[in-house]
């Protein structure tokens, strides 16, 4: 199984520090971030209001939302590697050279 690097900038990991990360903990990831993500834009429809008017839930959403479009651009490099070339049907369209 192939494994991604990831960089410094995750919280709690020293500037320069590397770690890979397999399929598995990536897609755990995305899956946990996919949840944070979804309760507070719930939260949101809920108490129906735009979530830009409350700060502290916009700012949470902000970086549920960047996390999880970091680690699904993991995902995308691990299946890549994972399965080379012409394998996407659906998402052709987002890769450089996609049909």
């Amino acid at each position: 199984m192939s494994a991604v690097c990831l960089t410094a900038g995750m919280a709690g990991r020293v500037a320069g520090e590397r770690e890979a990360m397999d399929l598995e903990e990536v897609l755990a990831k995305v899956v946990e971030l996919g949840r944070e993500e979804l309760s507070i834009v719930r939260k949101r429809a809920e108490e129906k209001t735009a979530a830009r008017d409350h700060g502290r839930d916009f700012d949470e959403m902000l970086r549920a939302a960047d996390q999880l479009d970091h680690h699904a651009h993991l995902l995308r490099r691990l299946h890549d590697g994972e399965f080379r070339q012409n394998w996407r049907h659906q998402s052709a369209q987002d890769v450089p050279g996609g049909s």
